[in-house]
């Protein structure tokens, strides 16, 4: 009778055993998959600060300024779910009113030639996040092509804003020929985006702008040659004035 008490009290420990370790490694299982995700909301968190702190205000489009700022508060919100003691609640909070004053800017930024650079690799960045949540499903295709025209476009001004920044200063610099490469350059680019997009306006003044330059160039050339033959001119009237005073005094000696 004892043995049977021994075998079933020790079938139940193995049980209780097998059930601990099953417990245990349910328990760890979901504790890697924690500390998976908010390894991905942190790395998330970190690339949507930097993506929403480098852009000047009022630069990015209202949809794709929503997108940013919502993508920054759900994140922190999961954030907060996950890890209630650190301050991800109040991080929400000033994003979200960040948001609505950036809302009320009403004139989009312009940008120089150092804030083009900048901006250039955060829409790249941006632009693969919302491409890899259309793959995923997570993102609607509707949406996320939308999102995605709003970043060609701005990657498209952002270097055509910085090489007509560079073209100026050649201009300052009286450097025409410089001037008329960075504007030619900005609009191939404007050209090659014709079959996307309406850029017939910009093209225009580009072009005018070239032409003017173009003359100008011509003009200061032309000025320049003529200050060359002027002074050709002038060296050989004093050589030969030089020499009419070889020959009077040859004439005198004689």
């Amino acid at each position: 009778m004892s043995s049977i008490y021994i075998m079933i009290a020790f079938a139940a420990l193995l049980t209780a055993l097998v059930c601990y370790a099953f417990i245990n490694q349910q328990l760890a299982k979901k504790r890697k998959q924690r500390l998976r995700l908010m390894h991905a909301l942190n790395q998330r968190l970190d690339l949507f600060k930097h993506i929403a702190g480098g852009m000047p205000a009022g630069y990015l489009p209202p949809e794709l300024n929503a997108f940013t700022h919502q993508i920054l508060i759900n994140t922190l919100e999961q954030l907060a779910k996950l890890a209630p003691k650190k301050n991800h609640s109040a991080e929400a909070t000033e994003y979200q009113q960040r948001f609505e004053a950036s809302k009320e800017v009403s004139e989009r930024a312009r940008l120089n030639a150092t804030q083009a650079a900048q901006v250039q690799p955060l829409l790249q960045e941006l632009s693969r996040y919302i491409s890899t949540q259309a793959e995923s499903g997570r993102l609607a295709k509707p949406q996320a092509s939308r999102l995605l025209g709003l970043c060609r476009k701005l990657l498209l001004q952002s270097t055509i804003e910085g090489y007509v920044q560079q073209a100026k200063q050649a201009q300052t610099d009286n450097k025409l020929r410089l001037a008329i490469h960075h504007y030619s350059t900005a609009r191939k680019l404007l050209l090659k985006e014709a079959g996307q997009q309406d850029v017939s306006k910009q093209v225009a003044q580009l072009s005018a702008v070239i032409t003017k330059l173009e003359h100008e160039h011509a003009a200061q050339n032309q000025s320049t040659a003529d200050d060359t033959d002027d002074a050709e001119a002038n060296k050989k009237w004093n050589e030969f004035e030089d020499n009419g005073d070889d020959w009077k005094k040859k004439q005198i000696y004689d």
